[in-house]
């Protein structure tokens, strides 16, 4: 599953439907209206934007240090781990390959 603010969603669609239109003549004419604040948007996703790799690294950190304070049975920790790679990174586990 991935997050997606109001602002980069009405930008994609805002974005599509300029660009899906059937005059071609149309879609540039609106692009050239629509420039400015279209730029002024990317730039706000841009400086917003997060790098997925640092979150990823960040939580496995989180987790290796909580795990070190509490440790786990073997199986809640695994169970923990694809978790976060399950739930929160949106990675699909390999609990199936382990345990055939």
């Amino acid at each position: 599953m991935r997050a997606m603010d109001a602002l980069t969603q009405n930008l994609i669609d805002s974005l599509t439907q300029i660009l899906s239109k059937e005059s071609t003549e149309v879609s540039l004419a609106t692009l050239q209206i629509c420039a400015p604040v279209l730029i002024e948007h990317l730039q706000v996703v841009k400086h917003s934007a997060v790098d997925r790799r640092d979150v990823e690294s960040q939580l496995r950190k989180a987790l290796d240090n909580w795990l070190k304070e509490h440790p786990q049975p073997d199986m809640a920790r695994q169970s923990l781990q694809e978790l976060l790679e399950q739930e929160l990174l949106g990675k699909p586990t390999s609990m199936g390959e382990e345990s055939a």
